[in-house]
């Protein structure tokens, strides 16, 4: 085998279910990166909408998608997850091939807000369905197998996309759409071939704990998504407050940015199963997140320094608050699987997933704006706030994760190791 060839096995989960399902990830993120890098000028461009009508319309469908996690969640429970999976991923195609159709925003607000409760209800049952298929083994390792085809994904689809954003014509922003739809049909037939996990039967009533709470009622629970979610706002940082930084701030070249971006990305891809090893207990997960807040608080401390940098020196600081900023966005992925699998009723994942996704996602929604200002307006006292918001919800991670688990065990909900 040549070196190459063992290179990319070492990013791939071992053959069989795990190994499909993350390469119906990559096939799904190639079609996002076609069709999302250039979604903006595809939306003013072509539809002809205002920016401001993108942005309002992207913001109500994000808000609205949370909304159908949990229920979600219920079906894939009752009726098998990677059934409720598949529907969500012809929906998703459907709609997506909606867009060519749309002449106006009020097409467009549909449209969006279609695709955003279908892929709001896709990630619990997809995370419920690889919890599955790994028959409780290898869950944190496989996760971050799948954020890495996730990331390669993305990067292909994006490089892919160059050639109709040269073009800058419908013709091209069409085949982008419909590249989208067309990965979105391949996932189909490869998720169709795995195996049907049905429904987990219940435990019998003289094993069902008395006073089991469901997965909105249990407070802990929500509020480590909540944790989990603030500490995601670091890709917030990295999409929007770095460029507003270093085009309002630094001496730094805007191309910079490109570059920046692309070594958080390969940092990543190389380093994400790294980063999640010993995330596969609640304890080591919560370590993790406290480990990704001081991360990011060192992100944001060293990329405060860069304002007053020439513009060489103001790149290679930079490059190091990425990597830091990388780190903690790896460290933070690997927390939040470790502790939502760890803690969710394996009866009820689907339910306990998709009420991570909704304390998360909502914890997360007002993060552009967040860093917007801090970013903007804050200067280096704003850097300094942010990352110190990061370190509180990283240190106080731990010790409610500690009650959480303890809190699982007495409900009969056995807080088992994730991972082999």
């Amino acid at each position: 085998m040549s070196s190459t060839s063992t290179g990319v096995a070492a990013l791939l989960p071992p053959r069989g279910p795990m190994r499909a399902y993350a390469l119906s990830t990559l096939v799904d993120w190639i079609g996002n990166g076609l069709f999302h890098t250039g979604a903006a000028l595809f939306f003013t461009r072509v539809v002809g909408l205002a920016a401001t009508q993108v942005g309002l319309g992207l913001t109500i469908a994000a808000l609205l998608g949370p909304a159908v996690a949990v229920p979600a969640g219920r079906l894939g429970d009752r009726f098998g997850h990677r059934r409720v999976y598949l529907a969500t991923v012809a929906v998703r195609a459907v709609a997506f091939a909606g867009y060519l159709l749309v002449d106006g925003f009020a097409g467009f607000l549909a449209v969006v807000c279609v695709i955003a409760l279908a892929e709001s209800a896709s990630r619990p049952v997809r995370g419920a369905y690889l919890a599955r298929i790994a028959d409780d083994s290898a869950l944190v390792a496989a996760s971050a197998y799948t954020r890495v085809m996730l990331n390669i994904g993305f990067s292909l689809g994006s490089l892919g996309a160059g050639a109709a954003l040269a073009v800058d014509s419908r013709t091209g922003y069409a085949v982008l759409v419909l590249g989208n739809c067309a990965s979105y049909a391949i996932v189909a037939a490869v998720v169709a071939r795995m195996p049907d996990d049905g429904p987990r039967p219940a435990p019998a009533a003289a094993e069902r704990p008395a006073h089991r709470l469901g997965a909105l009622r249990d407070r802990r629970f929500l509020a480590l998504a909540a944790l989990s979610g603030l500490l995601y706002i670091n890709a917030d940082v990295l999409n929007l407050g770095l460029p507003l930084w270093i085009s309002s701030r630094t001496h730094a070249p805007t191309w910079s940015v490109a570059v920046l971006m692309l070594l958080n990305t390969a940092l990543a891809i190389l380093l994400q199963v790294r980063a999640a090893r010993g995330s596969d207990t609640v304890a080591g997960a919560a370590v993790a997140g406290r480990r990704a807040g001081w991360a990011l608080l060192a992100a944001c401390a060293v990329t405060a320094t860069t304002a007053a940098l020439p513009p060489v020196a103001a790149v290679l600081v930079l490059a190091v608050g990425v990597a830091l900023l990388t780190a903690g966005e790896l460290l933070s992925s690997a927390s939040g699987w470790g502790i939502s699998y760890g803690l969710a009723d394996p009866h009820r994942q689907g339910e306990f997933l998709g009420a991570w996704s909704l304390g998360s996602d909502l914890a997360r929604a007002g993060g552009p704006l967040l860093v917007a200002a801090l970013v903007t307006h804050g200067g280096v006292s704003g850097w300094l706030l942010l990352g110190t918001l990061f370190l509180a919800a990283g240190t106080v991670t731990g010790p409610l994760a500690a009650r959480a688990e303890r809190a699982a065990v007495d409900h009969g909900r056995a807080a088992a190791p994730v991972s082999g």
